[in-house]
């Protein structure tokens, strides 16, 4: 199933959606307007990498029912940004991420969604 999600994501890439977009899409389509803004570090500034701030928008969306579970929200959340961090070497800024002889975007893609699926997603 997983290969399939990657799959899908970099055919979207293909066809020009920015990286959050693609790592949201495959979860839940509806999602292309919420996370359009989100791609090269938020709206091209190098901050937060797309994908990584997508993880982050799927894990709202499943999981947040209320203020009460906030806190288990934000604790599923750090544990997806940790992960990721660690497959690219404490990263999370777009422009550390794409300095030469790094990843490119679409493996920091396929790295959201495997993370996610290993969590449940």
């Amino acid at each position: 199933m997983v290969e399939n999600l990657k799959k899908q994501a970099l055919e979207l890439r293909r066809q020009g959606f920015n990286c959050a977009q693609c790592v949201a899409m495959v979860h839940n389509p509806e999602l292309e307007s919420a996370v359009a803004a989100l791609g090269t570090g938020i709206a091209a500034t190098g901050n937060i990498c797309g994908a990584a701030n997508a993880m982050a928008v799927v894990a709202a969306m499943k999981q947040y029912s209320g203020p009460e579970t906030k806190q288990e929200l934000y604790a599923k959340v750090r544990r997806l940004i940790e992960k990721f961090e660690e497959r690219n070497c404490g990263q999370i800024a777009c422009r550390d991420l794409r300095k030469p002889g790094r990843k490119p975007c679409t493996d920091l893609i396929c790295d959201a969604i495997e993370i996610m699926n290993e969590e449940g997603y």
